[in-house]
């Protein structure tokens, strides 16, 4: 099998991880990625090959880079991490055509930039596809694919090493067919594709009006070295985002002095935890009459506690917590939390204490919940919020009804407080879809 391998440096020494130096006749490289191309010779001499250089369609050099090929009587190109396309003038000379590997679950998220997109959109899966080159931009029937998750954590950096480990898999597992030329393929369903054009520097700009888990997926999809997330500050200024941000760290700058957004009512403000708060929150999460909309009560050292909001603020990806501030006097009267967020699910758990000085029987707790679940629906993407009432608290259970929740039956005898077990409602409210 006499093999042409196409890509940049990293793309062709992980093919040659694995395919026998004996089998290959040539290189080729981009000449739109004139970086790589150094690494690419030194890898050619030690093949003892020629290293091709594809120019671009309609350059003078184009036919004889073409006659090249054809005169190298090659088997099969395989090609790895390449930004050009091999048009059919190329591959009607290679006895079995091409095969490519690919970043994507295809038939989603065809062409540049797959992993960025796949971040940016949202999707909580992708993967690496071996499929034959066809005229289309990668179109062409699938050999074989690997799935890795995207977790609300990674980067592009950390899905990209998971790839380079499922595509380490998918060529070893089918190169004894690939060199043996009798693989099998199926072809791509198109009613499933997606495409994903070359990104340019100015596509990584934002607005904060845009959703929280948007804003923070694509400051996580275009961490340096690639060219960061942006947003336009109020004087003009491009700020630059270079470092991976918690949803909660996203929702502190848009609902802070940096995105001047805003979440109230007439009555009630949310803003964003902030470090000054942590002494105040404290004295409510240690007191158990605070424990309004939710059905535990653990007490915690002050230094467990610093340490928990330090963690919320920098490392926690599965919640958003905010102070609850009556309009009136800007007093800080209470905090509410959406916590487990699963982005599976689209599923949070809602949290709420109020204080008890004077804002109970005033419906403070009831707007604070609407605003704390209109900021979820819209900014976090979700479906399903959900939270636990002692059965005994018809205050909190018709707060709750107020605003919007319905009873998801009865958890019997569920918790032990005091050394008497209660019953626990759940309660939820689904997105409205008007």
């Amino acid at each position: 099998m006499r093999l042409i391998l196409v890509g940049d440096g990293p793309g062709i020494s992980l093919l040659l991880r694995h395919v026998p130096a004996g089998n290959v006749v040539a290189l080729i490289g981009a000449v739109i990625r004139p970086q790589y191309l150094a690494e690419l010779k030194e890898i050619a001499a030690k093949l003892e090959v020629p290293l091709l250089v594809q120019p671009r369609l309609g350059a003078s050099e184009y036919a004889a880079f073409v006659h090249s090929i054809a005169a190298l009587q090659a088997d099969l190109l395989w090609v790895n991490s390449y930004s050009m396309i091999l048009r059919e003038d190329v591959l009607a000379s290679i006895r079995l055509g091409g095969l490519n590997v690919h970043a994507a679950l295809l038939p989603r998220n065809r062409g540049c930039n797959p992993i960025q997109w796949a971040i940016i959109h949202g999707e909580l899966e992708t993967g690496v596809t071996l499929h034959e080159v066809s005229p289309g931009i990668d179109e062409g029937r699938i050999v074989d694919q690997r799935t890795v998750a995207i977790g609300v954590e990674d980067t592009w950096r950390t899905v990209l090493d998971r790839i380079t480990r499922a595509t380490d898999n998918l060529i070893a597992d089918n190169l004894p067919k690939i060199l043996a030329g009798c693989w099998s393929a199926v072809p791509q369903e198109s009613s499933r594709a997606s495409y994903g054009r070359r990104r340019t520097p100015g596509d990584g700009r934002f607005e904060w009006s845009m959703p929280v888990i948007a804003i923070h997926d694509q400051i996580r999809a275009l961490l340096p070295p690639l060219p960061p997330a942006f947003y336009i500050d109020r004087d003009g200024r491009r700020v630059p985002m270079t470092e991976r941000l918690t949803p909660q760290a996203v929702t502190a700058l848009k609902y802070g002095k940096p995105g001047g957004r805003v979440i109230q009512s007439e009555y009630v403000r949310l803003r964003p935890l902030r470090h000054a708060d942590a002494s105040l929150l404290y004295q409510w999460i240690t007191d158990r009459e605070m424990v309004v909309l939710n059905s535990t009560f653990h007490p915690v050292s002050e230094s467990d506690h610093e340490a928990w909001v330090a963690s919320i603020m920098a490392k926690r990806s599965d919640l958003v917590i905010f102070t609850i501030e009556e309009r009136s006097t800007a007093a800080a009267i209470g905090i509410c939390q959406l916590f487990n967020i699963d982005r599976h699910r689209r599923s949070a758990e809602l949290q709420i204490r109020i204080d008890n000085t004077g804002c109970h029987g005033r419906g403070l707790g009831t707007a604070a919940v609407r605003l704390l679940c209109d900021c979820g629906f819209a900014d976090l993407n979700l479906h399903h919020i959900y939270l636990h009432v002692f059965a005994t608290n018809a205050r909190a259970i018709g707060a709750c009804e107020k605003a919007g929740f319905v009873r998801q039956g009865l958890l019997r005898q569920a918790l032990q407080i005091d050394g008497r077990w209660v019953d626990v409602v759940p309660m939820g409210l689904i997105e409205s879809n008007e």
